[in-house]
């Protein structure tokens, strides 16, 4: 998989409550093990727990934990439960699947239909039977007499203190790991998802530059440059473009947006299973310096940019982001993982964001 970073850059609202002013919150992400964390600019935190895949018979499992940001925010529990082999089990193997910590047998949960993955949520007791203990080595399962799944518990502790962490929780009443006698008059304040107005963009290029012509050479220039910089890549992130037996620029296609500004687009890459659309905003004139946007695209219409990129061949995790035109810039709205590349389902099973947004 090409390696894709995203440049954010994001509008944050402020939001006043009980807890401290939460301004400007950034959206992050960390991962340790088998465990994985997403952050939202909202301050709402995701952690993500699969199964090992060294252990040997190790069907496809997940753990969604979700707590909001602010004070007196309980921990919300959703599972995946899937197979390498199956697409759908039959309704009597499904019945009694029961959830056990350590052994301890927690009740059976209760899920929709029999087609995997297996998805369902689990009640207060279970989550509070999970989370406390989730400072120590811990087994956790979901079985009756005929499946059997295990998350692993590498890397649980760690992304739970880093989520403590993010929502200024550590040493608090409130703390999943180092929990505390502070009170919560300090943790992070949820934040609102900020608002764009969408403004609708024409939905086909007016002109595409072929590389033969005039005047895209000089365009050509003007968008390479504009790229920001990286040690790992001198000249920026569009490589100079794919055609099959190499790379040689490749035709630039022009929309026209509002405010006398012009989108530009033209392939940067492609890979084993995905392709990558630089995107530039520059005057009408075409002329001056260009503001980049980003080199993952793979769609565009009517104001809005997509992003589409596989995390592996068979399209079981995937990035998604998406930016829209609001009359003067590109707004990223969109900025999410769908999971850890575990074999749970085509397409992913969960929603990990880091930017969410509000289209009005």
């Amino acid at each position: 998989m090409k390696c894709i970073t995203y440049f954010i850059s994001v509008t944050c609202l402020t939001a006043v409550s009980a807890s401290v002013l939460a301004q400007d919150i950034q959206g992050m992400s960390f991962s340790h093990e088998d465990w994985e964390l997403y952050c939202s600019n909202t301050g709402t935190c995701r952690v993500a727990g699969y199964q090992n895949d060294d252990v040997n018979q190790s069907e496809p499992a997940s753990i969604l934990l979700t707590r909001h940001a602010g004070a007196k925010q309980t921990v919300k529990a959703e599972f995946a439960l899937a197979s390498f082999e199956e697409e759908e089990l039959p309704v009597s193997k499904v019945r009694n699947i029961h959830f056990f910590v350590n052994g301890r047998d927690l009740g059976a949960v209760s899920v929709e239909g029999n087609e995997l993955p297996l998805m369902g949520t689990l009640s207060k007791l279970q989550v509070n039977a999970l989370l406390e203990v989730a400072a120590q080595n811990v087994k956790i399962e979901f079985k009756n007499q005929d499946l059997h799944w295990q998350i692993s518990d590498k890397g649980m502790t760690a992304t739970l203190l880093k989520m403590d962490d993010f929502q200024k929780r550590i040493n608090t009443v409130s703390a999943l790991i180092k929990k505390g006698r502070n009170s919560e008059a300090g943790v992070l304040a949820a934040a609102p998802k900020f608002v764009v107005k969408p403004v609708k963009t024409a939905n086909q290029p007016y002109r595409t530059l072929a590389p033969t012509q005039a005047h895209y050479q000089a365009l050509y220039k003007t968008l390479m440059s504009s790229q920001p910089k990286t040690e790992d890549v001198a000249e920026g992130f569009c490589e100079g473009i794919y055609t099959g037996d190499g790379q040689e620029p490749q035709p630039i296609q022009l929309y026209k947006l509002s405010g006398q500004k012009v989108l530009a687009t033209t392939l940067c890459w492609r890979a084993a299973y995905n392709e990558g659309y630089g995107m530039w905003i520059l005057d009408t004139s075409l002329k001056g310096p260009a503001t980049f946007i980003t080199e993952t695209a793979s769609d565009f219409s009517e104001g809005h940019i997509y992003s589409g990129q596989k995390g592996r061949g068979i399209g079981d995790c995937w990035a998604i982001a998406e930016w829209v035109w609001n009359g003067q810039q590109f707004v990223q709205t969109v900025d999410r993982w769908t999971g850890m590349c575990k074999g749970l389902a085509a397409g992913g099973v969960w929603e990990l964001d880091k930017i969410e947004a509000v289209l009005k």
